[in-house]
């Protein structure tokens, strides 16, 4: 039985007769694990879910910093690549969990259970391990990984007028890559290659929620019209152009005609330069 409020649920643990209150920063994501014990790269940071079942749970890659996990079931879970940084996890029944590649940097697992646990490249920096259970581990594969300081970044040249040639090209690269960050391989790399700013944080937030839904999008026609106005200043620019896009929403394998369009549009584009290279921050179609 689930009882929803605004930012928390309450799950009824009904065979001990105990309300508990199970929250996280993302009550989407939240949810999807208490419903399906799947979230993979899910935002699960500061959740409540202490003495939770989530035995088998797939974690991987999952944002559990600062979660409480304490005397939580998560027997066999995947916590492969997760962040469980700060994590509480006293207690817990962690027996033969992964977590390979994991960050495990100033979790506390007092007491916990970890028979059998995988740490193949995990971070254990500062953990807390006072009477654990660590049958059958090999702590020697996991150790202290310290972040390497960043070098100070180069200040990108303030002088030089990006062609318009070259914003041309920039938005058929990302006309093209369209069918590669929205689709399978739902590539966030080359998303970040091409953009910055709130075109990147929308765009990201599009690629999970395609990711967790089952859902991609096919495209048709991609193609650059004419180019009608170009304004550049500094480390920013301004391109309007004619755009021919040809696109369709797939859900479970079927097309949804209430996400699909076809046709031309005067849509501007803000450019940025980051670092030197120029990227597509954010748009507007004008007509």
């Amino acid at each position: 039985m689930l009882i929803k409020n605004v930012g928390r649920i309450t799950v009824l643990l009904l065979p001990l007769g105990l309300a508990l209150p199970v929250a996280a920063s993302n009550p989407a994501h939240l949810q999807q694990l208490l419903d399906t014990n799947r979230c993979p790269g899910c935002d699960l940071r500061d959740a409540q879910l202490e003495g939770v079942s989530l035995r088998g749970a797939d974690l991987s890659e999952a944002n559990l910093q600062g979660a409480n996990l304490r005397n939580a079931d998560l027997r066999y879970a995947n916590f492969r690549s997760a962040n469980l940084s700060e994590a509480v996890l006293i207690a817990a029944d962690l027996e033969a969990a992964n977590f390979s590649q994991a960050n495990l940097r100033e979790v506390d697992i007092r007491g916990a259970n970890l028979k059998d646990a995988v740490l193949t490249g995990a971070n254990t920096c500062g953990w807390q391990r006072q009477d654990a259970r660590l049958q059958g581990v090999n702590l020697q594969e996991a150790g202290c990984i310290r972040p390497t300081p960043a070098p100070a970044p180069t200040p990108a040249p303030e002088t030089g007028v990006l062609p318009q040639g070259q914003a041309a090209a920039l938005l058929g690269d990302w006309l093209t890559a369209k069918a590669n960050i929205f689709a399978p391989p739902f590539d966030r790399a080359l998303l970040g290659n091409l953009t910055t700013g709130i075109l990147y944080a929308d765009s990201l937030n599009s690629v999970t929620w395609l990711e967790n839904n089952n859902a991609f999008y096919q495209y048709g026609v991609q193609r650059v019209e004419s180019i009608e106005r170009f304004v550049t200043e500094g480390n920013r620019a301004t391109l309007e152009a004619r755009v021919t896009e040809d696109y369709t929403l797939y859900e479970n394998g079927r097309a949804n005609q209430n996400r699909a369009g076809f046709g031309t549009n005067l849509i501007r584009y803000n450019l940025q330069r980051v670092n030197g290279q120029w990227k597509i921050a954010d748009y507007q179609v004008i007509n």
